[in-house]
């Protein structure tokens, strides 16, 4: 699900591309089951992190909780996870057959307070940021170059951002057309405030 303030980010975004001369087509990339995949090695890698700390007392009730989950995923599971990668980029990828660059958002809500969650257990905590970090892991997945760029504020003045998404190894149109947007509408001197 998206928030309205974060469609109307990618919206607007959308347009303003499409008044610097580009061509913008609306394209569903097709992600269907690769969250089942992401799943697997986020959980079982914060499993395999935790335990390979240095001193592992000192990581919070949320994580020590989140570690106990992933190691419930066998190794199997990681490498079928990363065996389906081949496949899951061939089918995703193919959005790239009609596009140079894929713009998607980048959270599905609007950022939060730090201590949303603080009394929360950890999969109550996963399960809350899920809907916020639904966006770019697949591209981490899949290892395509993508690059979060500004993309206005909410009425509170918390920041709003867009993902743009290249073709695997290329770079060079992420970064010129990341450049173009930030030429067109400068965002270094823009910060949200801060209580």
């Amino acid at each position: 699900m998206l928030d309205e303030r974060c469609r109307r980010a990618l919206e607007e975004t959308a347009e303003f591309l499409s008044s610097l001369g580009h061509q913008v087509v609306w394209r569903d990339p097709g992600y269907r089951g690769i969250g089942n995949q992401i799943s697997v090695l986020y959980m079982r890698g914060v499993a395999d992190d935790a335990r390979a700390l240095a001193h592992p007392e000192r990581v919070s009730r949320h994580i020590r909780q989140l570690a106990r989950l992933g190691a419930l995923y066998p190794n199997a599971a990681v490498r079928r996870a990363k065996a389906l990668i081949p496949k899951y980029a061939a089918r995703i990828n193919a959005v790239f057959d009609d596009c140079d660059v894929l713009l998607t958002p980048t959270i599905g809500e609007p950022p939060v307070p730090v201590s949303k969650w603080s009394s929360n257990r950890g999969f109550w905590t996963l399960a809350g940021m899920t809907r916020r970090t639904g966006y770019t892991p697949a591209w981490n997945y899949l290892g395509n170059p993508a690059a979060a760029v500004p993309a206005g504020f909410t009425e509170d003045g918390l920041p709003l951002s867009v993902q743009l998404v290249g073709r695997p190894d290329d770079e060079e149109t992420l970064l010129s057309l990341a450049a173009q947007i930030e030429a067109e509408r400068p965002w270094a001197d823009r910060r949200p405030p801060v209580s």
